[in-house]
């Protein structure tokens, strides 16, 4: 782990109607890594306390760690809302040149530390329902949701050495009108879960429309500390399923291209004149007044060239992870678990990583924020599973083919 400094002053990400940049530190922002490793090849995945990470941002760090003999290199954004900016819009953007230099400084710290600490061990996976947490975010009348939150945990021996968490929820407990940075849900939930011999890495997942709006009961770190605690004391009892006997030998991430076609003017007006019906709660018709402004910016540049992403999976002894460069909605990382195969195994979905495209809502999702500011087209985000899954299935083949051919 390594820290992510901050300047004061600097613009902050996540929130539209945000003024006022960096005044003071509420919690430290972190970057953390994990390395995976035998014989033939290393992977690592970075996860950094941001609002986001863009394609240019993502080459430089694996750039950066292939020097010290990483191979392959996955890095995600918490997607905290109290995070300097980094060119978190529809489509994403350049990252600011101070914020990628200081996030590829601490991604290398940190793969260092994790290369000088690496031993052997096993990895077993875990699913969480953790009810009382979060729900769908711009529905007023959202019913109770028991959030699935996926742990893989590394085992050294019987011994838990290390947790990788990932919860599908906005980390958004933080109101627009704090300027003080801070890790927000996940870092309640790092530290929650935090113990002597145990490193802990929280990421985010399928969270695209997932928050703790209507469950949360203040907006300060005392309520990112009770939720983070919450999720913690339903995670920690769960004992993760490890794998067979033998280690599954590391093997580079399958990687599928994506060409996702930019929303079309007519399509951009008709989202401009949809309102849902009935919404009377007053933060969610704010939020949906900016998202008709953001569409309207869409509108007005008319963007025609396809937006290219890449969706990956690796297979991580026996566990399947999928990365989704983007803002996918909780039901469709559910339907990427559900319609892979069983000789997958077990599928975790990882939002917001190796870049950042923007929300990927469903065909037949409702009106709303998301929808509205999406700068691809009604669909894209059935595309974006079908492409998870064929790299899932692919990553799982690997898996037992180098299982067969070390045997």
């Amino acid at each position: 782990m390594a820290r992510l400094e901050v300047v004061s002053g600097e613009p902050m990400g996540g929130y539209a109607d945000r003024s006022d940049g960096v005044q003071n530190v509420l919690d430290p922002l972190e970057v953390h890594v994990v390395t995976f490793a035998d014989d033939g090849h290393r992977f690592a995945l970075v996860v950094a306390d941001l609002i986001c990470v863009n394609g240019d941002v993502v080459e430089r760090i694996r750039t950066a760690v292939r020097d010290i003999g990483v191979q392959s290199c996955w890095v995600a954004a918490t997607h905290t809302h109290a995070s300097p900016e980094a060119g978190c819009s529809p489509g994403g953007e350049a990252t600011p040149r101070h914020v990628a230099d200081r996030l590829e400084a601490a991604s290398l710290a940190a793969a260092r530390s994790a290369l000088a600490s690496e031993r052997a061990a096993r990895l077993g996976s875990a699913r969480t329902l953790v009810p009382k947490l979060a729900s769908r975010r711009n529905v007023a009348d959202s019913g109770p949701l028991d959030i699935p939150v996926d742990t893989i945990a590394v085992t050294a021996g019987t011994d838990v050495v290390g947790l990788v968490v990932i919860s599908p929820v906005h980390p958004t407990i933080l109101p627009a009108d704090n300027n003080h940075v801070s890790a927000d849900l996940n870092g309640g939930i790092r530290r929650a879960l935090s113990a002597p011999g145990r490193w802990v890495v929280v990421a985010t997942g399928a969270a695209g429309d997932i928050s703790t709006r209507h469950t949360r009961l203040g907006r300060g770190l005392d309520e990112v500390n009770r939720l983070g605690a919450w999720l913690a004391g339903r995670v920690e009892p769960v004992l993760p399923h490890v794998g067979g006997d033998t280690p599954t030998p590391v093997r580079p991430p399958i990687s599928r291209t994506v060409t996702l076609a930019p929303k079309e003017p007519a399509e951009l007006d008709v989202a401009l004149q949809q309102t849902p019906p009935g919404v009377e709660d007053e933060r969610i018709r704010w939020v949906l007044q900016q998202g008709r402004r953001i569409a309207e910016e869409q509108a007005a540049r008319r963007r025609t060239e396809p937006y290219v992403i890449e969706v990956e999976a690796v297979d991580l002894d026996g566990v399947t992870v999928v990365a989704v460069p983007g803002e996918l909605f909780l039901e469709l990382g559910e339907t990427i678990r559900s319609a892979a195969p069983d000789q997958v195994g077990d599928i975790v979905v990882l939002g917001y990583a190796n870049g950042y495209v923007g929300y990927l809502p469903a065909r037949d999702t409702q009106p709303c924020y998301e929808t509205h500011v999406s700068p691809v087209t009604s669909g894209s985000g059935e595309i974006v599973v079908e492409a998870a899954v064929e790299a899932a299935v692919e990553a799982a083949r690997d898996r037992e083919h180098s299982r067969r051919t070390s045997a």
